[in-house]
């Protein structure tokens, strides 16, 4: 044991501690603003920025294309848009040509 005290002894004596200066602080400052540089900032805001993105456009697949496309318009076909634009008119003189009755609207008894 007394062989260990030495030891230590020894190691305390040759790292002495450092006596504070007056430029102390200010040389910490120094080293911890030389490590905050622009480019530091630049990829910290890249990194946040790229994250937000992915969650946007997770959101937008998993929320928004879904409902989009479960409006009434994308589940209408070309027969059932044509029908719609056409007035009754043109489709009762259509019945006609094609030798068909047009349907009365008028109920008969």
């Amino acid at each position: 044991m007394d062989d260990l005290d030495r030891l230590f002894a020894d190691y305390r004596a040759s790292l002495p501690d450092p006596e504070p200066s007056a430029g102390f602080t200010p040389t910490v400052w120094k080293r911890i603003e030389a490590r905050r540089s622009p480019m530091l900032w630049l990829r910290r805001m890249t990194e946040a920025l790229v994250a937000v993105s992915a969650v946007a456009a997770l959101f937008i697949a998993l929320f928004a294309i879904p409902r989009l496309q479960s409006l009434p318009v994308y589940q209408a076909s070309y027969i059932d848009v044509l029908a719609n634009e056409q007035s009754s008119e043109t489709l009762a003189y259509a019945a006609i040509e094609r030798g068909e009755e047009p349907e009365s609207e008028v109920p008969t008894r």
